[in-house]
């Protein structure tokens, strides 16, 4: 079984991160880069013109076309425009193919997640911008595991029956979680998000505080429920309840963010 101190060494063989995907990253709530960020953008036409197809999407209806990406950041702001570009970047990454490796199911939760997550914080006081880019990468961790230790992702793989948290952890000595902050710690991410990344999977407990990883960890919950077609199961899941009472959140309102990341997430497959 692998331990911390050689996981840590596996570590050093993650690809780096795409250039602009680090550098929107690193400029949460920092305009005066994140304008020289889009001045980037403008220069790559694949990257623009994505944007712009996302930007004119039935998710955020806008009155009229919007024709250029100086106009998109005016109607849609600054920070939006750079959770677009975290999202078209991030699918690059997730771009592996592999029989055991459903990669659109992973980048689609992964959105889904990212939206929720940013529309929760709206009721908490969090940072959205930090919230979407901790909900975006929270199961990142499944993804180094897939590139770091394949044999053992392939017999996770191969037992849906257990939890998946379980199995990993019988396996590999380790969670998706875990792992995950680390490699955002090797790649340099804000402390908060890596923080985010490896509580995504830990139930609140008394006294919780509103955390970015309780809220990542809320809608990381409310999606699976989603996903499965079980949103009437949300009424009964003492673990969304306990979560959402700390957070000072209603049901009603999780329900909507929810229901909105699958909606932002459902465009993002389509367009991207």
């Amino acid at each position: 079984m692998l331990t911390l101190k050689n996981k840590l060494v596996h570590l050093s063989n993650l690809p780096t991160m795409p250039v602009l995907l680090i550098e929107a990253i690193q400029q949460i709530d920092n305009e005066q880069n994140l304008t020289a960020l889009v001045d980037k953008i403008v220069q790559d036409p694949s990257i623009a013109i994505r944007i712009l197809r996302i930007a004119n999407s039935p998710f955020y209806g806008m009155f009229r076309e919007i024709g250029s990406l100086r106009e998109a950041i005016v109607l849609l702001g600054l920070n939006r425009i750079r959770d677009l570009l975290l999202s078209i970047c991030f699918s690059n990454v997730l771009s592996t193919q592999h029989k055991d490796f459903d990669h659109r199911q992973l980048w689609h939760h992964s959105m889904a997640v990212a939206e929720c997550t940013r529309q929760l914080a709206g009721y908490t006081g969090n940072s959205p911008e930090f919230a979407f880019t901790a909900g975006l990468l929270h199961d990142i961790g499944r993804l180094v595991i897939f590139l770091l230790f394949p044999d053992e992702f392939i017999r996770i793989f191969n037992e849906p029956a257990s939890p998946l948290i379980e199995t990993e952890q019988r396996i590999l000595g380790f969670d998706h979680g875990e792992i995950g902050g680390k490699a955002g710690q090797h790649w340099n991410l804000p402390v908060a998000i890596q923080e985010a990344i490896e509580q995504h999977e830990t139930p609140p407990v008394p006294g919780s505080l509103k955390s970015l990883g309780l809220l990542v960890y809320v809608a990381n919950l409310l999606i699976h429920k989603i996903e499965q077609s079980d949103e009437s199961a949300l009424e009964k899941d003492e673990s969304i309840h306990s979560a959402l009472d700390i957070l000072n959140i209603s049901l009603n309102q999780a329900v909507y963010c929810a229901n909105s990341g699958q909606q932002f997430a459902d465009q993002m497959l389509v367009l991207c």
